[in-house]
């Protein structure tokens, strides 16, 4: 069963975003260290704004599966606008919602094995994923308003490229971490590299 999961969470993608091309464009790596987390996964480095913010939705789906009674990818990082479809490839029901204090508020209902709901994120922020038939399941989708960004895998490593030269802030963001920022500048064709340390929430 464990080898079964293995395979469904490497099949399927944990970053939804369009495919930006800019000329002369610089890139943005680092690592990632994490207090208390055993691993530097999931934690979606960004830029949080690029000239206005305004890029076309992607095309493609996300999908977040139901697996062993779990959401799988446990993090999903997508850019405003994405659909992601929720399949249940299980072997029971399951209901898949967001609380009510978080950016995005939805409740797909009870449904059945086979079936596939959907749902289109047009509104920045961190939305928690929760399925109220079994309460140890949990997931995220971090919805983000330009492409500019990379989710961390075991190893901590991030790259952000084709960013457009200039000034900005980017952030390192996890589920049970404090958000931390730094103030980068990316040159023309030139990789700058920034590394964060991640702290418990306070």
């Amino acid at each position: 069963m464990q080898e079964n999961l293995n395979k469904a969470m490497l099949a399927l993608k944990r970053e939804i975003k369009v495919d930006v091309k800019v000329d002369n464009g610089g890139a943005i790596s680092g690592n990632v260290t994490c207090k208390r987390v055993k691993h530097p996964e999931n934690v979606v480095i960004y830029v949080e704004k690029v000239g206005d913010n305004k890029f076309p939705a992607p095309e493609e789906h996300g999908v977040v599966d139901q697996f062993n009674l779990t959401f799988i990818p446990h993090v999903i990082a997508i850019q405003k606008g994405t659909t992601i479809d929720f399949p249940n490839s299980d072997s029971v029901r399951h209901n898949v919602l967001s609380p009510p204090d978080c950016s995005m508020q939805f409740n797909l209902g009870t449904y059945d094995v086979g079936v596939v709901k959907h749902v289109t994120f047009d509104k920045p922020g961190e939305v928690p994923l929760l399925c109220n038939v079994h309460a140890e399941m949990s997931a995220f989708v971090l919805v983000l308003e330009n492409p500019y960004f990379s989710l961390t895998g075991k190893d901590g490593v991030f790259k952000i490229e084709n960013v457009p030269a200039g000034t900005y802030k980017l952030s390192a963001w996890h589920e049970k971490l404090q958000t931390v920022s730094e103030d980068v500048t990316v040159e023309a064709g030139k990789t700058i590299n920034i590394d964060f340390q991640l702290k418990k929430r306070k």
